[in-house]
């Protein structure tokens, strides 16, 4: 009876919250089914059970919270709140949810709060143990807010507010809170979701502060034992999409970013996302699961425990403790999240709370499992409601009076894969910026580059290296940057494929290129400071005659048109090159063609894993930097239009350089045939298999094309332990269509008699030349043309990029309103609009200011000690880098050993 009562008191409760919050009734509350907890089986008295295990770890606390809530909607790991940037579908969990505790010892259930049309997520607790920390979405909104409520279901309120989403919160032991927020108004790049990154503010709501310039997710961030904060990061900076989401750190003022573990590159299929991380109690481990791929649906993968002290890339630092799930299917991050575990929570380093779809476990530290609770939806974020102390303040080491940082460079040399690159080789460093997106679609409508990067590039400029290997210079703060080593003449040695970011006012110590990062600097005995001490920073020079973002058309193509298409064009295709600015289906006839023909070294999406030998990517590596000088035909490149070319190379080689561009439907010559065959529809096809196919075998063999595969596996797959060479492109030869000049089509002349004006380069199995069409008077010839001419007028119609009729897609403009870049009363069919500078006043909207001009967003900074005040001004005569590094070098991931404390909230 007396447990009975206390589940109907808990009801009630639950309802009299929901009315107070304005989201429920009473006839919904009535017919709604209450779970109840799992009945514990008894052990044998000298076996305890893990839940006895677990009450001894807890220390005298007996409650748990977590939250009930449905899988999200979307089939993407990342889609958890917002809305699609070209379709009103919200894309977070269904509604019905439930923020609950349960104890351990006595199996009671309390609601403290119900909404059944609203969603819960990430309750974390308070170092005191009275209230929690949670993200909330009220019934029939859909957006998430951060809220905090008490232990007992009393003192509900609401901390943050507006039209965006705020999850993923933790406390800070400076008394702030950290967590995600699309406040950053950006979209995932190779998607159509909105995304996160991370954000701090104070308790009550105010002084919020952005601490990351990333362009794709920062999620689940938690304090580590020595108060700095662990998360995860997502990044594919020239870099496979799927395999980089690892485990990253920072101190609470978002200075001191560096990896954590993971970063570097696994073999396919044996690399993870690195997820819902947590420090273990008394030791250097962490506990976290790996998700396959870039991750499952809510992360659920296998639980792992990490010990840091081997550094972020030893891989057999980690080890599973969980069972191992035999239906935890291995996917580019669609579907699934039903199998697998998910947000464990140490207690011990022998005994973890843990979800597991619809149940909450107790995990041994030998995969030893037990429910303790089950309810009719998906359990998340089990958490023991108990008092614990504070980790220690991390004197912070940004000003946001400032609007740029410093960062200090030992040795280009000192690193790995280095090998034939001699002291002197590198003269400066190329700065590059990566660029959020305002808007983005997924697949070919997306796509603006040849399989490589999703995110445009801004070219900053070039700062010098000193004889010994040494760099010092500023750059912008709150900016996604990275660098390229270049030789003499300008091409790539090495190249960073991630970005780095400072905090304002921030210095930032780097030992090497591409250096372990349990490595230190290698000074010899005396040698003093770096020679880029012994004068101020650099300032950033800017490359004279180059745009900040090179965009394909306006810029590039000029240059063939002045030096290449006498040979390479339609009428004289030497070497069946075509070099013209000519439409294809997509991209252009030039464009195309330079990666068919491997002239560029890029980042393919889903194949590069990073840390190429030196002179193995970008400029160095790409054919097309050898044909410049003259020495091919006398195609002599001035200097400013080789370094427009090189510079092009070295920020991705993308063809749009707006995020305004828009790959319509409209482009297709034929009929959708799917995105991932080697096809051409009709009515283009049949004639092709009737008229081609029996001496070429196949589609694939039509033209010189990007990939090398005849059939790419299907979404999400993988075939013989690889992933596709390109995801959801066509994989045809792109350039058999001309749709600038239908009738110059490579489809048509090339099986075209050459007395008919074609070019007469098939042949038939025995090797001598063959006419297929011997005149343009064949039917089949007609049927081919008109479909390419039918498409033309479709794309003049639709207003392709790049066409005099372009304008930006309507998905952007949107967004771009939406994100107060545009006005409310901007009419795109009446309008006119620039979208190069739309793009600018976009980026440059996110930008850092003078923490004065923008007093609602500043964070307290204790004043430094007269130590820190000297380094921080960093005297370039009297300074040495050893004391630079001593008081500011931010990557110390795995200097001295975690504090060891008790857990996490």
């Amino acid at each position: 009876m007396k447990r009975n009562a206390g589940i109907l008191a808990s009801w009630v409760w639950s309802v009299l919250t929901a009315i107070a919050l304005g989201n429920t009734t009473w006839a919904a509350e009535v017919d709604r089914p209450q779970p109840t907890p799992v009945a514990r089986p008894l052990a044998p008295a000298s076996e305890p059970t893990l839940v006895e295990e677990a009450l001894r770890a807890m220390d005298g606390a007996e409650e748990i919270v977590f939250a009930v809530r449905e899988l999200c909607s979307a089939t993407q790991c990342y889609a958890t709140f917002g809305v699609y940037s070209n379709e009103p579908t919200f894309v977070h969990a269904p509604d019905g949810s439930r923020l609950c505790k349960l104890n351990l010892r006595t199996t009671q259930l309390t609601v403290l709060l119900d909404d059944p049309k609203g969603g819960v997520r990430d309750p974390r607790v308070h170092y005191d143990g009275g209230k929690i920390l949670f993200s909330y979405r009220k019934g029939g909104t859909h957006h998430y807010h951060l809220c905090e409520i008490n232990t007992d279901g009393s003192g509900f309120r609401q901390l943050t507010f507006g039209d965006w989403d705020d999850v993923d919160p933790a406390y800070l032991p400076d008394g702030g809170i950290i967590f995600a927020s699309s406040r950053g108004s950006r979209f995932i790049p190779c998607n159509r979701v909105q995304v996160a990154i991370l954000y701090r503010m104070d308790a009550d709501g105010g002084n919020m502060q952005c601490l990351s310039a990333s362009t794709l997710l920062d999620d689940r961030p938690a304090v580590l034992s020595d108060g700095r904060v662990m998360y995860t990061r997502w990044e594919y900076l020239d870099r496979a999409a799927e395999k980089f989401r690892d485990l990253w750190v920072m101190n609470p003022d978002g200075s001191g970013q560096t990896i954590l573990f993971g970063g570097m590159g696994r073999p396919y299929p044996d690399f993870f996302a690195k997820c819902d991380a947590l420090p273990i109690p008394g030791t250097d481990k962490i506990v976290s699961v790996f998700s396959p791929a870039l991750g499952q649906r809510e992360n659920a993968g296998n639980v792992m425990v990490v010990d840091l002290d081997a550094g972020p890339d030893d891989w057999s630092a980690a080890k599973q403790i969980s069972p191992t799930v035999s239906d935890l299917v291995w996917t580019i991050g669609l579907g699934h999240g039903r199998e697998g575990f998910r947000d464990p929570y140490p207690l011990s380093e022998d005994c973890y709370l843990v979800a597991s779809d619809k149940s909450l476990l107790i995990l041994g530290g030998n995969g030893e499992t037990q429910d303790v609770y089950r309810a009719e939806k998906m359990v998340h974020d089990p958490r023991v409601i108990r008092p614990r102390p504070r980790e220690p303040v991390v004197t912070p080491r940004s000003d946001l009076q400032k609007t740029t940082g410093q960062l200090v460079l030992s040795n280009v040399y000192h690193g790995r894969n280095m090998e034939g690159v001699k002291p002197g080789d590198i003269k400066s460093l190329l700065v590059l910026e990566d660029l959020p997106k305002p808007a983005s679609l997924h697949g070919l409508p997306g796509a603006f580059s040849m399989g490589g990067t999703f995110t445009l590039r801004r070219i900053l400029g070039n700062v010098p290296v000193e004889p010994d290997g040494s760099a010092s210079f500023e750059v912008p703060a709150l900016r996604a940057i990275y660098f390229v080593a270049l030789d003499e003449k300008g091409l790539a040695v090495k190249r960073m494929q991630s970005f780095t970011m400072l905090m304002p006012g921030e210095t930032q110590g780097c030992v090497g290129c591409h250096e372990p990062r349990t490595g230190t600097a290698n000074y010899s005995a005396g040698s003093g400071a770096l020679m880029a001490l012994e004068r101020p920073p650099s300032r950033i020079e800017p490359i004279p005659g180059v745009p900040e973002v090179i965009d394909y058309p306006r810029d590039i193509q000029p240059v063939w048109d002045r030096h290449c298409v006498t040979c390479h064009s339609a009428e004289k295709p030497e070497g069946r090159v075509v070099l013209t600015g000519d439409y294809n289906e997509w991209f252009t006839q030039s464009y195309y063609a330079l990666f068919a023909h491997e002239q560029i070294s890029d980042g393919r999406n889903w194949a590069e894993d990073g840390n190429n030998p030196p002179w193995g990517f970008g400029t160095g590596a790409s054919p097309l930097m050898k044909k410049l000088d003259g020495s091919h035909y006398d195609a002599k490149l001035t200097e400013q239009e080789t370094d427009l070319v090189r510079l092009w190379i070295e920020s991705s080689a993308v063809f749009a350089g707006t995020y305004a561009m828009y790959n319509r439907v409209e482009n297709a010559v034929a009929d959708a045939v799917g995105t991932t065959m080697v096809a051409l529809g009709t009515p283009v096809g049949p004639i092709v298999e009737r008229r081609c196919l029996t001496c070429h075998g196949s589609v694939a063999e039509l033209g010189k094309r990007v990939t090398k595969e005849e059939e790419a596996p299907g979404n999400g797959r993988f075939a013989n332990g690889k992933p596709p060479e390109m995801l959801n492109l066509p994989r045809y030869c792109w350039n058999l269509y001309n749709l600038s000049h239908p009738e110059k089509s490579m489809i048509l002349l090339a099986p075209l008699a050459k007395e008919a004006g074609g070019y007469g380069w098939c042949k038939a199995k025995e090797g001598q030349p063959i006419a297929v069409f011997r005149d343009a008077k064949d039917p089949d010839y007609q049927t081919i043309l008109q479909a390419v001419q039918a498409a033309k007028m479709r794309q003049e119609k639709s207003g392709r990029y790049g066409m005099p009729s372009f304008r930006p897609n309507e998905h952007y403009i949107h967004w771009m309103k939406r994100f107060g870049i545009l006005p409310e009363t901007f009419d795109p069919a009446k309008d006119p609009i620039d979208p190069y500078e739309t793009d600018k006043a976009y980026w440059r909207s996110l930008w850092h200011r003078h923490a004065r001009d923008h007093a609602s967003h500043v964070v307290p900074r204790p004043a430094f000690d007269s130590k820190n005040e000297l380094i921080q001004s960093i005297s370039p005569k009297t300074v040495s880098f050893a004391r630079v590094m001593a008081t500011h070098v931010l990557f110390p991931a795995h200097v001295g050993r975690l504090r060891r404390g008790r857990g996490r909230g």
